[in-house]
């Protein structure tokens, strides 16, 4: 006990070079939530006066019991990975792997249900409408070129605030493309292209024109008298955003977020019987698992129930 404090002092030191040494190997978004993740478990560690680094498998076992009762299952999920990495960075052995901590995440799963919210996709017919009810005011061609660029290329909103004039391409015949130089899943930037519409094209020089855009961010916020603020629009001006088309459509906005053109347009894909490889190389996904959970509604008139159903004419 007598060189406790030393081995937290080497603890602290090696946390503080993986910290140097990471600088700029991860994105912004991951960096800034594993900051905010280590923080709830340390704040919960300091009010319950346990140690947060190393942290014993009982103080693990109480933040997770005592996390279910307030976060979703996959939140507690990420808690436990930032506490798994910061672990590991301090060279110590890896708390969450205990049996008695994944009996405690499976406790909490069997409560709870793994199930995620999902957001409501904006489907091209509510998008069209909207183009035809929106008018010429700033906002609103705003909205326009954002809403048909974010359903044209599946980006995330990261990817989209991210966007440059540089990053565009209008071709003659009035199309255009994109090249999203990093993504969630291209953090080293080999960079992915994307198609834009006839449709998104005209929308995205009608607002570069308006704004008076002609290089450096592409979507960028407005005041209260609609005037174009300097720098990039945040991830939540792109969920505003989204809501307001959302409202112009009549639809409940409640479960509207910066995902909903990349929820729309995957089930329109799947609507419109694209084939699997063609809709993962669209959203840049991995494995199907994700298109298939946001198409699932459509998937079920699709399934063997929903044919002999028809086949009896019932």
């Amino acid at each position: 006990m007598d060189n406790l404090p030393d081995k937290l002092s080497g603890i602290l030191v090696t946390a503080q070079n993986y910290q140097k040494a990471a600088e700029g190997a991860f994105s912004e978004n991951t960096e800034r939530a594993r900051k905010a993740d280590w923080k709830v478990f340390e704040n919960w560690c300091d009010h319950h006066k346990a140690i947060s680094l190393p942290a014993s498998t009982e103080v693990l076992v109480g933040f997770i019991d005592a996390q279910a009762e307030l976060k979703k299952v996959a939140t507690v999920k990420r808690y436990l990975t930032t506490i798994a990495t910061a672990h590991k960075v301090a060279g110590l052995k890896n708390p969450v792997r205990h049996e008695f901590v994944r009996l405690a995440i499976r406790r909490m799963a069997r409560k709870k249900g793994i199930r995620q919210d999902q957001a409501k996709g904006l489907n091209w017919p509510q998008i069209h409408l909207a183009l035809q009810l929106l008018n010429a005011a700033p906002r609103d061609l705003l909205d326009k070129a954002l809403v048909c660029l974010s359903y044209d290329t599946l980006c995330r909103r990261s990817e989209t605030v991210a966007i440059q004039v540089e990053d565009l391409n209008f071709h003659d015949d009035g199309s255009g493309s994109l090249t999203i130089v990093k993504s969630k899943t291209d953090q080293l930037g080999a960079g992915t292209v994307k198609y834009l519409s006839h449709t998104t094209v005209e929308h995205l020089q009608n607002w570069l024109l308006c704004a008076e855009i002609s290089e450096g961010a592409v979507f960028r916020g407005l005041n209260r008298w609609q005037q174009v603020l300097p720098g990039s629009l945040s991830g939540e001006g792109v969920s505003r955003s989204f809501k307001r088309i959302a409202l112009t459509t009549g639809l409940d906005i409640s479960n509207i977020s910066g995902h909903s053109t990349r929820v729309g347009a995957a089930q329109d894909l799947v609507s419109a019987g694209i084939d699997m490889p063609a809709i993962i190389q669209a959203g840049s996904w991995k494995t199907p698992e994700r298109v298939a959970r946001y198409s699932e509604q459509l998937q079920v008139k699709r399934g063997g129930m929903a044919q002999l159903a028809a086949m009896q004419r019932r």
